[in-house]
Protein backbone atom coordinates (compact mmCIF):
# COMPACT_ATOMS: atom_id res chain seq x y z
CA UNK A 1 0.00 0.00 0.00
CA UNK A 2 1.11 3.38 -0.54
CA UNK A 3 0.13 6.32 1.66
CA UNK A 4 0.96 10.15 1.55
CA UNK A 5 2.18 12.08 5.11
CA UNK A 6 1.33 16.11 5.51
CA UNK A 7 0.75 17.61 8.95
CA UNK A 8 0.98 21.03 10.34
CA UNK A 9 -0.81 23.20 8.16
CA UNK A 10 -1.97 25.79 9.85
CA UNK A 11 -4.31 27.32 7.81
CA UNK A 12 -5.22 31.03 8.63
CA UNK A 13 -1.61 31.97 9.89
CA UNK A 14 -0.85 35.04 8.86
CA UNK A 15 3.34 36.60 8.65
CA UNK A 16 3.26 40.36 10.29
CA UNK A 17 -0.53 40.74 9.47
CA UNK A 18 0.20 39.62 5.77
CA UNK A 19 -2.72 36.81 4.79
CA UNK A 20 -1.56 33.78 3.62
CA UNK A 21 -4.67 32.22 1.92
CA UNK A 22 -3.25 31.75 -1.81
CA UNK A 23 -0.32 30.13 -0.41
CA UNK A 24 -2.14 27.76 1.15
CA UNK A 25 -4.61 27.16 -1.39
CA UNK A 26 -1.85 26.52 -3.71
CA UNK A 27 0.37 24.61 -1.40
CA UNK A 28 -2.74 22.16 -0.53
CA UNK A 29 -3.82 21.95 -3.96
CA UNK A 30 -0.21 20.59 -4.74
CA UNK A 31 -0.27 18.33 -1.88
CA UNK A 32 -3.45 16.96 -3.24
CA UNK A 33 -2.07 16.73 -6.75
CA UNK A 34 0.86 14.52 -5.50
CA UNK A 35 -1.94 12.38 -3.60
CA UNK A 36 -3.61 11.74 -7.07
CA UNK A 37 0.03 11.40 -9.15
CA UNK A 38 1.51 8.99 -6.85
CA UNK A 39 -2.18 6.66 -6.91
CA UNK A 40 -2.27 6.90 -2.77
CA UNK A 41 -4.68 4.19 -1.10
CA UNK A 42 -4.10 6.90 2.40
CA UNK A 43 -3.30 10.26 3.25
CA UNK A 44 -2.61 11.09 6.19
CA UNK A 45 -3.11 14.46 8.37
CA UNK A 46 -1.12 14.54 11.56
CA UNK A 47 -3.16 17.70 13.19
CA UNK A 48 -3.05 21.63 13.13
CA UNK A 49 -4.73 21.84 10.07
CA UNK A 50 -5.58 25.50 11.55
CA UNK A 51 -3.61 28.03 13.09
CA UNK A 52 -6.44 28.94 15.66
CA UNK A 53 -9.14 27.24 17.31
CA UNK A 54 -11.39 29.88 15.69
CA UNK A 55 -10.72 29.71 12.54
CA UNK A 56 -12.06 32.53 9.96
CA UNK A 57 -14.49 31.24 7.24
CA UNK A 58 -12.59 31.30 4.61
CA UNK A 59 -9.80 29.38 6.15
CA UNK A 60 -12.56 26.69 7.18
CA UNK A 61 -13.08 26.77 3.50
CA UNK A 62 -9.61 25.72 2.53
CA UNK A 63 -9.26 23.31 4.34
CA UNK A 64 -12.06 21.32 3.65
CA UNK A 65 -12.08 21.81 0.11
CA UNK A 66 -8.93 20.31 0.37
CA UNK A 67 -9.49 17.60 2.40
CA UNK A 68 -12.42 16.56 0.08
CA UNK A 69 -10.15 17.25 -2.77
CA UNK A 70 -7.86 13.97 -1.57
CA UNK A 71 -10.74 12.43 -0.33
CA UNK A 72 -12.11 12.47 -4.65
CA UNK A 73 -8.60 11.05 -5.59
CA UNK A 74 -10.12 7.36 -4.14
CA UNK A 75 -7.41 7.07 -1.34
CA UNK A 76 -8.69 6.94 2.18
CA UNK A 77 -8.06 10.05 4.40
CA UNK A 78 -6.98 10.63 8.21
CA UNK A 79 -7.22 13.51 9.84
CA UNK A 80 -6.62 14.07 13.89
CA UNK A 81 -6.76 17.34 15.98
CA UNK A 82 -3.33 18.88 16.29
CA UNK A 83 -2.52 21.35 19.84
CA UNK A 84 -3.80 24.21 17.60
CA UNK A 85 -6.84 22.73 16.55
CA UNK A 86 -10.41 22.79 18.16
CA UNK A 87 -10.76 19.27 19.19
CA UNK A 88 -14.47 19.44 19.90
CA UNK A 89 -15.60 21.36 16.86
CA UNK A 90 -13.69 18.72 14.78
CA UNK A 91 -15.44 15.96 16.31
CA UNK A 92 -18.76 17.55 15.89
CA UNK A 93 -17.45 17.53 11.58
CA UNK A 94 -16.67 14.13 11.66
CA UNK A 95 -19.87 12.18 11.29
CA UNK A 96 -20.31 14.69 8.05
CA UNK A 97 -17.01 14.07 6.70
CA UNK A 98 -17.22 10.54 7.27
CA UNK A 99 -19.97 10.34 4.85
CA UNK A 100 -17.54 11.95 2.13
CA UNK A 101 -14.60 9.05 3.22
CA UNK A 102 -12.75 11.84 4.88
CA UNK A 103 -12.13 10.05 8.83
CA UNK A 104 -11.67 12.92 11.31
CA UNK A 105 -10.62 12.45 15.43
CA UNK A 106 -10.56 15.26 17.61
CA UNK A 107 -10.78 13.11 20.71
CA UNK A 108 -8.37 10.11 21.76
CA UNK A 109 -11.09 7.12 21.86
CA UNK A 110 -10.84 3.69 22.48
CA UNK A 111 -9.15 1.40 19.02
CA UNK A 112 -13.39 0.14 19.10
CA UNK A 113 -14.81 3.66 19.35
CA UNK A 114 -12.94 5.14 16.65
CA UNK A 115 -8.86 5.29 17.68
CA UNK A 116 -8.27 2.47 14.77
CA UNK A 117 -9.58 2.44 11.60
CA UNK A 118 -9.18 -1.01 9.50
CA UNK A 119 -9.41 -1.10 5.21
CA UNK A 120 -8.52 -2.95 2.98
CA UNK A 121 -6.56 -1.14 -0.30
CA UNK A 122 -7.51 -1.45 -4.02
CA UNK A 123 -4.76 -3.87 -4.14
CA UNK A 124 -6.40 -6.06 -1.42
CA UNK A 125 -3.83 -4.86 1.15
CA UNK A 126 -5.30 -5.16 4.61
CA UNK A 127 -4.29 -1.60 6.33
CA UNK A 128 -4.59 -0.77 10.10
CA UNK A 129 -4.59 3.32 11.17
CA UNK A 130 -4.24 4.38 14.83
CA UNK A 131 -4.68 7.53 15.60
CA UNK A 132 -3.66 9.94 18.37
CA UNK A 133 -4.63 13.08 17.89
CA UNK A 134 -2.57 16.06 20.46
CA UNK A 135 -3.24 15.59 24.02
CA UNK A 136 -2.46 18.14 26.64
CA UNK A 137 -1.10 17.96 30.52
CA UNK A 138 -3.92 18.27 31.92
CA UNK A 139 -6.27 16.15 30.07
CA UNK A 140 -4.11 13.46 31.20
CA UNK A 141 -2.34 13.87 34.41
CA UNK A 142 -5.01 14.28 37.24
CA UNK A 143 -5.58 17.71 39.08
CA UNK A 144 -4.37 16.24 42.42
CA UNK A 145 -1.15 15.17 40.62
CA UNK A 146 -0.37 18.69 40.25
CA UNK A 147 -1.19 19.87 43.52
CA UNK A 148 1.48 17.41 45.46
CA UNK A 149 4.73 15.87 44.12
CA UNK A 150 7.41 17.40 42.09
CA UNK A 151 7.39 18.80 38.87
CA UNK A 152 9.40 15.84 37.43
CA UNK A 153 7.34 13.69 38.11
CA UNK A 154 4.42 15.01 36.47
CA UNK A 155 6.10 15.13 33.54
CA UNK A 156 7.29 11.22 33.85
CA UNK A 157 3.69 10.51 34.85
CA UNK A 158 2.63 12.33 31.45
CA UNK A 159 5.24 10.57 29.13
CA UNK A 160 3.99 7.08 30.90
CA UNK A 161 0.22 7.65 30.24
CA UNK A 162 0.84 8.78 27.01
CA UNK A 163 3.04 5.53 26.20
CA UNK A 164 0.11 3.65 27.38
CA UNK A 165 -2.12 5.15 25.39
CA UNK A 166 0.18 4.22 21.96
CA UNK A 167 0.47 1.24 23.13
CA UNK A 168 -3.66 0.05 24.09
CA UNK A 169 -4.44 2.12 20.37
CA UNK A 170 -1.48 -0.58 18.77
CA UNK A 171 -2.50 -3.21 20.10
CA UNK A 172 -4.63 -4.57 17.18
CA UNK A 173 -2.04 -3.97 14.98
CA UNK A 174 -1.85 -7.91 13.02
CA UNK A 175 1.40 -9.07 10.86
CA UNK A 176 -0.28 -9.71 7.81
CA UNK A 177 -1.37 -5.94 7.44
CA UNK A 178 0.55 -2.63 7.15
CA UNK A 179 0.14 -1.24 10.52
CA UNK A 180 0.40 2.83 11.14
CA UNK A 181 0.22 5.29 13.67
CA UNK A 182 -0.89 8.98 12.86
CA UNK A 183 -0.20 11.09 16.49
CA UNK A 184 0.52 14.79 16.86
CA UNK A 185 3.02 14.84 19.61
CA UNK A 186 6.62 16.14 20.67
CA UNK A 187 8.79 12.79 20.72
CA UNK A 188 11.61 14.05 22.67
CA UNK A 189 14.72 14.03 20.18
CA UNK A 190 12.74 16.00 17.94
CA UNK A 191 14.13 19.19 16.77
CA UNK A 192 11.62 22.47 16.78
CA UNK A 193 11.28 24.07 13.08
CA UNK A 194 11.37 27.45 15.07
CA UNK A 195 8.02 28.45 14.26
CA UNK A 196 5.89 25.72 17.08
CA UNK A 197 4.24 27.07 20.28
CA UNK A 198 6.97 26.81 22.79
CA UNK A 199 4.44 25.91 25.79
CA UNK A 200 4.26 22.50 23.85
CA UNK A 201 8.17 21.85 23.21
CA UNK A 202 9.16 21.07 26.44
CA UNK A 203 10.27 17.46 28.03
CA UNK A 204 6.96 17.82 30.00
CA UNK A 205 5.23 16.99 26.77
CA UNK A 206 7.73 14.54 25.41
CA UNK A 207 6.86 10.81 24.76
CA UNK A 208 10.29 8.45 24.07
CA UNK A 209 10.41 6.67 20.95
CA UNK A 210 10.63 3.98 22.19
CA UNK A 211 6.71 4.18 22.96
CA UNK A 212 6.17 3.38 19.20
CA UNK A 213 6.13 -0.77 19.27
CA UNK A 214 8.26 -2.31 16.22
CA UNK A 215 4.83 -3.74 14.79
CA UNK A 216 4.09 -0.13 13.39
CA UNK A 217 5.36 -0.39 9.73
CA UNK A 218 5.25 3.99 10.00
CA UNK A 219 4.41 6.78 12.26
CA UNK A 220 3.14 9.68 10.80
CA UNK A 221 4.18 12.42 13.47
CA UNK A 222 2.68 16.21 13.41
CA UNK A 223 3.83 18.97 15.59
CA UNK A 224 7.11 19.97 14.43
CA UNK A 225 7.83 22.35 11.53
CA UNK A 226 10.83 20.73 10.38
CA UNK A 227 10.58 17.30 8.73
CA UNK A 228 12.76 14.38 10.23
CA UNK A 229 13.80 11.06 10.93
CA UNK A 230 13.42 10.01 14.92
CA UNK A 231 15.89 6.63 15.76
CA UNK A 232 13.43 3.84 16.98
CA UNK A 233 12.22 0.33 16.58
CA UNK A 234 10.50 1.33 13.40
CA UNK A 235 10.32 4.45 10.91
CA UNK A 236 9.18 7.65 12.81
CA UNK A 237 8.70 10.54 10.70
CA UNK A 238 7.76 13.79 11.03
CA UNK A 239 6.84 15.84 7.62
CA UNK A 240 6.99 19.43 8.38
CA UNK A 241 4.71 22.05 7.96
CA UNK A 242 4.34 22.49 3.89
CA UNK A 243 4.89 26.60 3.88
CA UNK A 244 8.06 28.35 5.62
CA UNK A 245 5.54 29.58 8.46
CA UNK A 246 7.85 32.51 10.30
CA UNK A 247 11.48 33.00 9.80
CA UNK A 248 12.61 30.42 11.98
CA UNK A 249 12.09 27.98 9.49
CA UNK A 250 14.09 30.21 6.68
CA UNK A 251 16.15 27.62 4.43
CA UNK A 252 14.26 24.63 5.54
CA UNK A 253 12.50 23.09 2.41
CA UNK A 254 9.42 21.91 2.71
CA UNK A 255 7.88 18.10 1.84
CA UNK A 256 4.98 15.71 2.21
CA UNK A 257 6.52 12.06 2.71
CA UNK A 258 5.27 9.26 0.05
CA UNK A 259 5.31 5.91 1.65
CA UNK A 260 5.25 2.55 0.18
CA UNK A 261 4.34 0.29 3.45
CA UNK A 262 4.27 -3.58 3.10
CA UNK A 263 2.94 -5.96 5.83
CA UNK A 264 5.86 -7.33 7.50
CA UNK A 265 8.73 -4.99 5.76
CA UNK A 266 10.36 -2.10 6.37
CA UNK A 267 8.71 1.30 5.04
CA UNK A 268 10.31 2.86 1.80
CA UNK A 269 9.46 6.64 2.67
CA UNK A 270 10.48 9.38 -0.59
CA UNK A 271 10.39 12.83 0.44
CA UNK A 272 8.43 15.25 -2.48
CA UNK A 273 9.34 18.61 -2.23
CA UNK A 274 6.76 21.22 -2.07
CA UNK A 275 7.01 24.29 -4.70
CA UNK A 276 3.82 26.51 -4.08
CA UNK A 277 4.98 28.42 -1.11
CA UNK A 278 6.25 31.86 -1.25
CA UNK A 279 10.12 31.54 0.44
CA UNK A 280 11.48 33.44 3.53
CA UNK A 281 14.58 35.83 3.46
CA UNK A 282 16.38 37.97 6.51
CA UNK A 283 19.02 40.29 5.45
CA UNK A 284 21.13 42.61 7.33
CA UNK A 285 23.10 45.48 5.95
CA UNK A 286 23.47 49.03 5.21
CA UNK A 287 20.87 50.31 3.12
CA UNK A 288 23.45 49.94 -0.11
CA UNK A 289 24.32 46.19 1.25
CA UNK A 290 20.87 45.26 0.95
CA UNK A 291 19.85 46.50 -2.29
CA UNK A 292 22.63 44.28 -3.55
CA UNK A 293 22.14 41.41 -1.48
CA UNK A 294 17.94 41.23 -1.74
CA UNK A 295 16.83 39.19 -4.86
CA UNK A 296 14.27 40.48 -7.01
CA UNK A 297 11.88 37.57 -6.51
CA UNK A 298 8.52 37.09 -4.52
CA UNK A 299 9.89 36.06 -1.00
CA UNK A 300 8.66 37.44 2.39
CA UNK A 301 11.51 39.00 4.24
CA UNK A 302 12.90 40.64 7.24
CA UNK A 303 15.33 43.73 7.18
CA UNK A 304 17.78 44.55 9.69
CA UNK A 305 19.44 47.99 8.65
CA UNK A 306 22.61 48.66 10.01
CA UNK A 307 22.43 52.49 9.79
CA UNK A 308 22.37 55.67 12.37
CA UNK A 309 18.68 56.20 13.08
CA UNK A 310 16.64 58.32 11.01
CA UNK A 311 13.09 59.66 11.23
CA UNK A 312 11.62 57.39 8.28
CA UNK A 313 14.11 54.90 7.47
CA UNK A 314 11.83 52.31 8.07
CA UNK A 315 9.44 53.57 5.48
CA UNK A 316 12.15 54.15 2.99
CA UNK A 317 13.18 50.35 3.32
CA UNK A 318 9.48 49.59 2.35
CA UNK A 319 9.31 51.60 -0.04
CA UNK A 320 12.71 50.63 -2.23
CA UNK A 321 11.71 46.83 -1.45
CA UNK A 322 7.86 46.88 -1.47
CA UNK A 323 4.98 45.02 0.26
CA UNK A 324 6.39 41.90 0.14
CA UNK A 325 8.84 43.58 3.41
CA UNK A 326 6.94 41.80 6.72
CA UNK A 327 9.43 43.39 9.44
CA UNK A 328 12.31 46.06 9.43
CA UNK A 329 14.60 46.50 12.37
CA UNK A 330 16.86 49.30 12.70
CA UNK A 331 20.31 48.40 14.58
CA UNK A 332 22.78 50.95 15.80
CA UNK A 333 26.29 51.22 17.24
CA UNK A 334 25.45 52.73 20.96
CA UNK A 335 27.98 55.13 22.16
CA UNK A 336 29.48 56.38 25.20
CA UNK A 337 30.80 54.86 27.82
CA UNK A 338 29.82 53.37 31.05
CA UNK A 339 29.32 56.59 32.83
CA UNK A 340 27.16 59.41 31.76
CA UNK A 341 28.48 63.01 31.92
CA UNK A 342 27.36 65.51 34.34
CA UNK A 343 24.11 67.37 33.05
CA UNK A 344 24.35 70.40 35.55
CA UNK A 345 25.43 73.49 33.44
CA UNK A 346 24.91 71.81 30.17
CA UNK A 347 21.82 73.31 27.54
CA UNK A 348 18.84 71.07 26.91
CA UNK A 349 20.60 71.61 23.06
CA UNK A 350 23.80 69.74 24.47
CA UNK A 351 22.10 66.88 26.14
CA UNK A 352 20.06 66.12 22.99
CA UNK A 353 23.43 65.80 20.69
CA UNK A 354 24.93 63.88 23.67
CA UNK A 355 21.53 61.77 23.30
CA UNK A 356 21.17 61.57 19.77
CA UNK A 357 24.71 60.55 19.58
CA UNK A 358 24.74 57.45 22.31
CA UNK A 359 21.11 56.32 20.11
CA UNK A 360 23.56 56.27 16.90
CA UNK A 361 20.45 58.89 15.95
CA UNK A 362 21.86 61.10 12.26
CA UNK A 363 19.10 63.44 11.95
CA UNK A 364 18.86 66.88 11.99
CA UNK A 365 15.18 67.00 11.45
CA UNK A 366 14.76 65.97 15.14
CA UNK A 367 17.22 68.55 16.08
CA UNK A 368 15.17 71.30 14.45
CA UNK A 369 11.85 69.88 15.75
CA UNK A 370 13.76 69.77 19.34
CA UNK A 371 14.76 73.48 18.83
CA UNK A 372 11.12 74.71 18.15
CA UNK A 373 9.24 72.75 20.44
CA UNK A 374 12.04 74.56 23.43
CA UNK A 375 10.80 77.91 21.61
CA UNK A 376 7.33 77.08 21.84
CA UNK A 377 7.98 76.39 25.74
CA UNK A 378 9.54 79.45 26.48
CA UNK A 379 6.70 81.27 24.65
CA UNK A 380 3.85 79.36 27.02
CA UNK A 381 6.31 80.34 29.99
CA UNK A 382 6.37 83.62 28.92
Amino acid sequence: MKLLHTSDWHVGKQLRGQSRADEHRAVLAEITGIAAAHEVDLVVVAGDLFDTASPSPEAQGIVYDTLLGMAATGAQVMVIAGNHDNAHGLRVLAPLFHRCGVHVVGEVARPQDGGMRSFVTRDGTPVNVAVLPFVSKRGIVRADQLMSGPAFEHSLAYSARLAQLIGALSSGFTADAANVMLAHAFVLGGVAGGGERAAHMVEEYAVQAPAFPATTGYVALGHLHRAQSIPGATSIRYCGSPLQLDFGEVDQPKQVNVVDLQPGKPAKVTEVPLASGRVLRSFTGTMDELVAAVPDDDSWLRLVVREPQRAGLAATVRERFGDRVVEVRVETASGGGSTRPRRQGRTPHELLAEYLAEEGIDDRRVGDLFAELLAEDAEVRA
